[in-house]
Parts: structure tokens; sequence; C-alpha cells
């Protein structure tokens, strides 16, 4: 590390246990100070008088090296150039949550009056407001900083390929980074004439305790097919570590379309996990939560609504008030989708006399004037009023209010294309791009598409974009069949 580097990594300790400290001492006056016959500074002056003893004095310098190493376990000083803003403040979402429950127990052990679990809970949220500010402003006053040419680490690239060269340039156009890429090195003689991203060739790997030896260099890149070059990069790395040198290994060693990779570690072991599907994050959860209370508000709201239409379906004709249909979910879990019965008892058994008529190609089944529908099943359906039930789905986690529409395990069998089967990553829902783009009038490959384009451009404000969307869908019935 840079003697700038260090600097800045102590100051960022300091300014980390101050602002914990000055969130602890906003949070006893906000929650002391208004009741008190003193204003905010009296009080603020008689709170440090009264309560400075000894055995208080070592509890806090306790709770203060305790502070520091959960910011320290959480990676919170290490090198941030190369790492997403959003996984910072992650890691200081846990640290600073570490800080409150240690501030909690200490508060117990001192008899501290004033610290209860609400001023805790206050802790937390202005120290995580604090922090995360503070890094914030970090971050974009040393990338003004390194625009400038100042606090640059110099950056070595083993491999010449594309790989190589991708990331060079990559580095090249983010010089907020703050990078100076010293050369490439590559055994292959092919690369002896070539600049990459306009940076030398310096040798080959033999060459490279020489070229350490003589050249300031902060960080290696990695970038060697792992195939060809397994060799050359275990001697890089056995070299490297050594050395004291930083290691980047650029882990793209397999083509990936959809495919997102996340680094993790089991029992100490680096792990690449692959997914195609939005990983599980605050995102998912706020989603998770919004369809559970969703759902319930809406059972509830619609509860005059359901009791009327469960009426009027026993009085239309025989049968159950709903219609539990196997169903294939996330994961190809299979599930009972719940709907109110638009069709006659025995729709099910009736359904190989008239597949011959299907009018969808692919393996679904649809047809306009389905025999099966009942009088008040063709008003149910126009109206989606039938789907209401399936919020009972959501609430038992097995659905979403937003995501692919469920296949049935007749449907879902069907399915020949590999890529269709994607669309299972995720839960499915009640609504979907499918639903707002014409339903029953799109073809079967257009609605596989819609579902994939949904699971690769998922967001919570695209679920809301959908649900906003679907209002006026329902209304006029469009594709409904």
């Amino acid at each position: 590390m840079t003697q700038q580097g260090q600097l800045s990594i102590l100051t960022l300790k300091t300014a980390d246990v101050l602002l914990l400290l000055l969130a602890l001492f906003v949070t006893v006056v906000l929650n002391y100070a208004p009741s008190s016959t003193m204003n905010p500074v009296e009080y603020s002056l008689d709170f440090f008088a009264t309560r400075i003893k000894l055995t208080n004095a070592l509890l806090a310098a306790g709770l203060i090296l305790s502070w520091n190493g959960f910011f320290r376990l959480r990676g919170l000083y290490r090198s941030h150039r190369l790492r997403l803003f959003s996984d910072e403040i992650k890691q200081v979402v846990e640290a600073v949550m570490l800080s409150a429950v240690a501030l909690l127990f200490a508060a117990q052990i001192g008899k501290w009056k004033t610290i209860g679990l609400w001023e805790v809970t206050c802790f937390a949220f202005i120290s995580i407001s604090l922090c995360v500010g503070i890094r914030l402003i970090s971050r974009v006053y040393l990338r003004i900083l390194r625009r400038k040419g100042k606090f640059l680490k110099t950056l070595l690239i083993v491999g010449g390929g594309s790989r190589g060269e991708r990331f060079a340039r990559q580095i090249r156009a983010r010089t907020d980074l703050g990078y100076k890429i010293l050369g490439f090195i590559d055994s292959d003689a092919g690369y002896s004439h070539k600049r990459l991203a306009g940076s030398p060739w310096l040798g080959t790997v033999d060459d490279l305790p020489a070229i350490i030896s003589r050249e300031v260099i902060d960080d290696v890149a990695i970038a060697l097919p792992i195939k060809s070059s397994y060799s050359q990069i275990r001697t890089v790395i056995e070299l490297l570590e050594e050395q004291g040198v930083g290691i980047h290994l650029l882990s793209d060693f397999f083509p990936r379309q959809f495919a997102k990779c996340q680094a993790l570690k089991f029992e100490g072991e680096p792990l690449t996990f692959f997914h195609s599907a939005p990983f599980f994050n605050w995102r998912t959860e706020v989603k998770r939560i919004i369809d559970l209370i969703g759902a319930v508000l809406l059972l509830i709201f619609l509860l005059p609504l359901l009791l009327i239409v469960a009426i009027l379906i026993k009085l239309d004709s025989e049968g159950p008030v709903f219609f539990v249909q196997e169903r294939v979910g996330y994961n190809k879990r299979r599930f009972g989708m719940i709907k109110f019965r638009t069709m006659v008892e025995d729709a099910e058994d009736r359904l190989k006399d008239i597949e011959h008529l299907n009018e969808k190609e692919g393996p679904i089944f649809k047809i306009r004037n389905d025999p099966r529908i009942t009088r008040l099943g063709r008003f149910l359906r126009k109206s989606s009023i039938d789907e209401l039930p399936q919020l009972i789905n959501i609430v038992l986690g097995e659905m979403s209010l937003v995501g692919p529409r469920p296949l049935s395990s007749r449907d879902a069998d069907k399915l020949e294309e590999a890529w269709h089967k994607r669309r299972f990553s995720v839960k499915p829902g009640m609504t979907c791009l499918w639903q707002i783009s014409g339903r029953s009038e799109l073809s079967f490959e257009k609605w596989m598409q819609l579902d994939l384009e949904y699971i690769d451009r998922w967001s919570l404000l695209l679920d809301w974009w959908i649900l906003i969307k679907t209002i006026p869908a329902v209304i006029i019935s469009r594709g409904a069949v």
C-alpha cells in the first residue's frame, strides 16, 4: 500500500470512530434534551460532565476498539478502487449493526439508562447515514484528485490477449480509479511488438522477477487463459505473493450470455457463483415485503367482492368455488395455484376431447370459445377477477405480484427449448410483461421472450411500471380469453 493509501485508511478509521461517537451523542440529545429544562447545548455539557467516570471511560474505550474491529472485519479498510459503492454500503450496514449490538451490550454492563433498544436503533440509523455519507464524499474527492494525476497506483498486466486488451481499455477509460498501466508481459513472441491499449510489452513471464525488482508496481492483473497457461499463472501468483504485490485474477474463464458472477467464500475457499436470475439482495427482499403487504391489503380490501363472486359461482353452476391446479413455480417447484372456478366441474377430464381444437402454437392450450367455460366464468375471465385468489399464493410465498405467469404441469412438461426453462429461475407472478402486451394475442415464442426480457431487466421500478400498466390492460380486457 502506498504512503498516501495508508494515510487515507488512517483518516477513514479515525473518521468512522468519531462519526459513531457523534451518532451516539446526537441520539442521546435528540431523545432526552427536549424533555429537559436545559437547551441542547447545556444538556450536552451536563451529559458529559456527569457521566465521565473511570468505569464508563474504560467501557467506552472497549466499545471504540470493538467498533474499529467490526469495521475492519467487514473489509471496510481495504482498497475500494475496483469495488462497487453498493457493496461498500452493504458492508457499512453490517458493521454498524454489529456496533449497535455492542453498544446495547455495553449499556447493560454500564447500566446506562439513557441507552435502550430505541436509542440503539436511532444510533444505527444515524451512524449508517454518516458513515455512508463520508465514504461517498471520500470517493468523489479521491476520484477528482486521481483524474488530475494524484494518488495513482501502477498496474502491470500479465497477458496480451483479448482478455488483457479488454481490461486495459476499461482501466484506461476509468481515469477516476487512479491506475497507471506500466505495461504488459506475455511469453508469446507474437505480442513482443504489440501495444495493449497504448501500453508497451515489457517482456515474458520469465522476466517478471527482474521487472518487479527495477519498477514500482502496486498491483498486477493476470489476464492469461487458464486452460493453456495454468502453470504460468501459478508461477506468477507464487512470485507476487512472495513480493507482497496485489493480485487481480480476471476470472471470466468461461463464456457467459446471461449469467452474472459473484465472488463468495466457503470455509475460507474462494468460490465464483454464476446465476442468470437476479441475485438475492436487499432489492429481492423489498420485493417480497411489497408482495406480502400488497397481497394482504388487497385481500382485505377485496373481501366483499370475493364473497359475492363465490356466491354467484355456486348459484351459476355445480362444483366448488375455487379451482386449484398444479402449476410449476420457482426452480420447477410444484404448487397448487388457486383461481375462481370458471369452467364446468369435469373440465380437466374433457380436455383430451377438445385438444385438437387448440388455436395456439407451442405447448399451451388456448381456444376462444372453450365449451367448458360457464356463463359467469366467461365474465370472470374477461375481467381477470378469476385470478384474484392467487393473492393467497403470494401470501404463502409461492407467487409474486409481478413475474412470469405460472405454467400448468402439462404445459411445462411439453417445453422443448432449453432457453424457455429459464423462466423458472424466478417466482411466477399474477401479472407480467406478457399480461400488459396483449396476452393471448401474442405467440408462444413472443410470450417466452417477454418473460426472459423481464428476468434480464428486472428492477423494483420495472415491477411498479408493470403493476401500473396492468390496470388499463385489465379494464379493456386486451387479449383475455
